[in-house]
């Protein structure tokens, strides 16, 4: 399974992009500005989950990638939901033993 995260805004409030699956466009993403992960590409295990839910970027203190729908610059909607779609999906590709390859660009 490959993951891209496209980084499309950088701002003092939040880095705000967009997560891809198999280059189908899934949900919204919000970063950190200061603690998130460099550019580059990651090899996931399911313990190691990057992702989480939440409000804001600022809620993002560990450099984990906050999912959701883009609602302002740094905030984004529906997060527990996404992720929670977003885990399971990670889930079922671990279980059927595929490599989850995560690339962050912008």
């Amino acid at each position: 399974m490959e993951i891209l995260i496209v980084r499309q805004e950088h701002k003092p409030w939040g880095i705000d992009g967009h997560l891809y699956i198999n280059r189908q466009r899934v949900c919204d993403t919000v970063e950190h500005p200061r603690c998130c992960k460099p550019q580059g590409e990651y090899i996931l295990e399911l313990d190691s989950n990057p992702f989480r839910h939440g409000d804001g970027a600022l809620a993002s203190i560990h450099g984990e990638i906050i999912v959701g729908k883009n609602a302002l610059p740094g905030m984004v909607i529906q997060s527990a939901e996404t992720y929670q779609r977003l885990y399971e999906r990670l889930k079922k590709a671990f279980q059927r033993g595929h490599t989850i390859r995560l690339t962050i660009r912008g």
